[in-house]
């Protein structure tokens, strides 16, 4: 029961507060991860990394229905930016040496097999058709001439002879 106050005029006040509130709320949030540098493979386990820039576009946007008040459509949009970079880049130079190093050494495995490949099908008599997409393939392997034989060098021919007196 309210309780009451009264004064000697007869007036009675009775507290009765109210409190009302009505709306919606939305809350959001964003987050991006960046993850890790970006990394170059070059096969066998031997992986580079380099700098990185991420750029991240967001768009969060809501729809609001409520009985008693209009339609509210909620937008937000933006980016972010971010730049990682190795702090070590004596390891990402040192990295890069060795991918040039092992991509030399693939270039050269794959010209001696093809050097081989090509000479002993040209041993056994055979080679692509002249038209054929694949006839460059062994196109510039050459056999060598034997080179012409020479006696060695006789070591009374080659002493220097002195005069007798």
């Amino acid at each position: 029961m309210p309780a009451k106050a009264q004064d000697s005029g007869g007036t009675t006040a009775i507290a009765n507060p109210v409190a009302t509130s009505t709306g919606s709320v939305s809350n959001q949030a964003v987050q991006i991860n960046q993850g890790s540098y970006s990394q170059q493979g070059f096969g066998g386990g031997h992986i580079c990394n380099s700098a990185t820039m991420v750029f991240t576009p967001f768009y969060l946007g809501n729809d609001v229905y409520q009985l008693e008040a209009p339609y509210t459509r909620n937008a937000n949009f933006g980016a972010q930016v971010s730049l990682s970079v190795p702090l070590d880049f004596e390891m990402v130079n040192l990295c890069k040496q060795l991918a040039k190093r092992k991509l030399e050494k693939e270039r050269l495995d794959y010209e001696l097999v093809r050097l081989i490949k090509c000479t002993e099908v040209m041993k056994s008599g055979f080679t692509f058709a002249p038209g054929s997409p694949f006839a460059t393939i062994c196109g510039d392997v050459v056999p060598i001439a034997a080179a012409p034989k020479t006696s060695p060098a006789s070591p009374a021919s080659s002493a220097t002879v002195s005069p007798q007196r």
